[in-house]
């Protein structure tokens, strides 16, 4: 079936509801239909858009048929409207984490390989034009053997209070980055936390990822009056630093002379001075490329990229054991 636009729904009207209507709306290949929220408030952005506006997301679903959905609820109703549109035959784009228990998470895979869905999770950051380079630098070994990955994701308090820990909330990203970019699971994981202003759940924390060869550190917080979203991996022959947020990528190369080594302090001096390269990426908004590629996917193009569930299961099963000891 040549390419076509794919009518797609959006469940959820709340900030990152907001942009998925935005990008859908600009994609040459979506047609956006509709939006369910509960709050009546949301039928504006609807109107924005030009989408019909629902209260009741089942209703939506039933009357305007989408061929695809995104789910941009709060993570405890993840599984429920998930199942409920995989069993009308939609395709599904559900935010991040995968839903609020592993079992719950199994239970969304298997119900999407029995109906042939496509079914991926928002974790957008592997749509980052730094990090698709990242991993591409990474698998080419421009680096050499990586020894360490470092994020650091910190910033103040959303303007509502959140209603999980920072580490779902946040650190979830990077678990599964580290993971992704290693093209591997950890054998460990240890955690730290604290609750600083949140009433109720940890709003700082330490993580640490054991690869076996390799290790994983996660710094995330609401506390940080600036917000940071960056990235290192150091490696045996360079190192490589990323912002999330500029989009900036530098490399820095080991420039090893060769001559015959004659000692710790001969082989020191021989490493020379690094060479510093300004990698260029081009700057795309990580939403819009993961539309696209969900799109795409759904029009037949299997070699779009899209995030496995079963990666993103792996994440929430992490993210769950380094928060079990602070609930």
């Amino acid at each position: 079936m040549p390419n076509h636009k794919i009518r797609v729904a959006v469940i959820g009207g709340g900030n990152m509801g907001k942009n998925h209507m935005r990008n859908y709306s600009l994609l040459p290949g979506a047609d956006l239909v509709a939006l369910a929220d509960i709050n009546p408030a949301t039928k504006i952005l609807a109107d924005e858009y030009g989408a019909q506006y629902f209260t009741d997301y089942q209703k939506m679903l039933s009357e305007t048929k989408p061929e695809a959905v995104s789910i941009v609820v709060p993570t405890t109703f993840h599984a429920e409207v998930a199942e409920y549109a995989m069993k009308r035959g939609i395709h599904v784009l559900l935010e991040k984490p995968i839903a609020s228990t592993v079992k719950e998470a199994d239970e969304l895979i298997k119900l999407a390989e029995k109906n042939s869905i496509i079914f991926t999770v928002g974790h957008i950051e592997r749509y980052n034009p730094i990090i698709i380079k990242l991993k591409t630098m990474v698998d080419e070994g421009k680096i050499g053997k990586i020894t360490s990955i470092v994020c650091k994701r910190v910033g103040g308090f959303p303007a509502i209070e959140p209603k999980t820990d920072v580490i779902i909330d946040l650190a979830v990203h990077d678990i599964d980055i580290i993971s992704f970019l290693l093209g591997k699971q950890p054998t460990k994981i240890f955690s730290h936390g604290s609750r600083t202003h949140h009433t109720k759940q940890i709003d700082s924390a330490e993580i640490l990822m054991d690869y076996g060869g390799a290790s994983g550190f996660i710094q995330a917080n609401w506390l940080t009056p600036v917000k940071i979203r960056t990235i290192s991996l150091t490696g045996s022959t360079g190192y490589l630093e990323g912002n999330y947020i500029t989009q900036e990528l530098e490399y820095y190369k080991h420039n090893m002379i060769k001559t015959p080594n004659k000692g710790f302090s001969n082989f020191v001096t021989n490493m020379g001075e690094p060479k510093k390269e300004v990698i260029k990426v081009d700057f795309e908004e990580p939403l819009a490329v993961e539309l696209k590629a969900f799109l795409a996917r759904i029009n037949g193009d299997k070699q779009s990229h899209l995030v496995n569930p079963r990666d993103a299961r792996e994440a929430l099963r992490l993210a769950l054991e380094a928060v079990k000891k602070y609930e």
